[in-house]
């Protein structure tokens, strides 16, 4: 993701935005533009739903206000040759955790039942350990921020499946979410191992918070009605 200084030195039809890229790749500037102008197209795709009425807000809308964005931005990218870090964003874990190590890991401020009864109430959920027929494990990945502040809705919304089907939902790549998982759409990074994102991927892992959430319930609502047919 780029750096970005907003240079307003000569008002308002003068301001230029310098985007830093990690990799100093001066040859990139249309891809960035691209980039953010999907982003900002689905934050306000999101905001537009809650407030017109149904059925306004569509594929043909979202084209043309990513498009306006797109050439707006384009205008006023600076590009800016950067150090190139070569460091990747953090990955996803995809271990397991037993509730005692969720604790004293200090991943929530919750007593170890405290922390049983959040999976009665849809705020983190657990699994069996691979091999055993009891006991219960916490996957890794919903503790990693923000994913338990977008996660109790996910997973009120799979309220009625079982653990395991409600598991493999979420760490299962879906072709409608780019070939990503719901679970590296909610938490914004792939899980460790999957290698470096495709750009189509990218841009849903860098869409905000809410808008990956809403992606995710809309995924499962298809799935089901997927189902039922």
């Amino acid at each position: 993701m780029p750096h970005v200084n907003d240079d307003r030195n000569h008002g308002v039809g003068g301001i230029k935005i310098h985007a830093i890229l990690a990799d100093g790749n001066r040859s990139s500037g249309a891809r960035v533009a691209r980039d953010v102008a999907e982003i900002f197209a689905a934050d306000i795709e999101g905001v537009l739903r809650e407030k017109i009425a149904p059925g306004l807000v569509d594929e043909q809308l979202h084209r043309l206000v990513r498009n306006a964005l797109e050439e707006r931005i384009t205008e006023m990218l600076v590009i800016e040759a950067g150090a190139s870090q070569g460091a990747a964003p953090v990955s996803l874990p995809v271990g397991n955790l037993k509730p005692s190590d969720v604790i004293g890991q200090r991943l929530v401020q919750l007593s170890l039942a405290s922390l049983y009864r959040c999976v009665d109430t849809n705020r983190f959920y657990c699994v069996k350990p691979p091999g055993q027929s009891n006991g219960r494990v916490f996957p890794e990945w919903q503790f990693v921020p923000p994913v338990p502040e977008l996660l109790p809705a996910v997973l009120s919304e799979l309220r009625g499946s079982v653990t395991t089907e409600v598991h493999a939902f979420l760490v299962t790549a879906l072709d409608e979410l780019n070939e990503l998982a719901p679970a590296e759409l909610l938490a914004g990074r792939m899980f460790a191992g999957r290698g470096t994102p495709h750009s189509s991927q990218m841009r849903l892992l860098q869409l905000s918070a809410a808008e990956r959430q809403r992606r995710v319930l809309v995924a499962i609502k298809r799935q089901r009605e997927g189902v039922a047919h």
